[in-house]
């Protein structure tokens, strides 16, 4: 058997130098985010939240870009007081929730950083407690739709015992509130 050069033909490698320019590019291009501390840009606006309904009480946990929350807020997210008071009244501002038309006051519980694959997130766990069973839910979720036009809010709302599940999709222009019945 002929090896591909005795056949006339030059084999080709496929491999690539890490010494190669394009190869130092795409390994750059990875490092460099890590290196300086931020992390690559990203080109979609959505936050998401789940809510657990359970009687009389609504707890939700909203997640969004932290460098969207940054912007929003025109501050560095940190876990400072100062700071988590300033996201607390955000969420609270645009985040409503009512029963039977009257709004309910939200508690923020707690809130902290994390990461969805290469992307520095910014949750914040709100509570809000009703007089009685809750059986129709409305909510008006507004975050980060004065600073993106593009913003998309969706939100599962899953209610206790019995895991019955609802899905509420929220974008800017459209400020009513949507209500989900029980």
């Amino acid at each position: 058997m002929s090896s591909r050069a005795e056949r006339g033909g030059a084999a080709r490698s496929r491999e690539v130098s890490w010494t190669h320019p394009l190869a130092l590019t795409r390994i750059l291009a990875l490092l460099l985010p890590l290196l300086l501390g931020s992390t690559p840009a990203h080109n979609t606006h959505i936050a998401h939240t789940r809510i657990v309904l359970e009687g009389p009480v609504v707890i939700a946990r909203v997640r969004m870009f932290r460098d969207d929350l940054e912007k929003a807020l025109k501050l560095k997210i940190t876990e400072s007081s100062a700071v988590q008071k300033a996201v607390g009244a955000y969420v609270g501002k645009n985040f409503g929730v009512s029963i039977d038309g009257t709004p309910l006051v939200p508690e923020v519980v707690d809130s902290g950083g994390d990461t969805d694959g290469d992307q520095a997130i910014w949750w914040v766990l709100v509570q809000w407690k009703a007089a009685r069973p809750v059986t129709a839910l409305g909510l008006k979720v507004h975050v980060l739709f004065d600073t993106f036009d593009d913003q998309q809010n969706i939100v599962v709302v899953n209610r206790q015992p019995g895991d019955d599940r609802r899905s509420l999709y929220f974008q800017p222009g459209d400020r009513t509130e949507q209500v989900v019945k029980f």
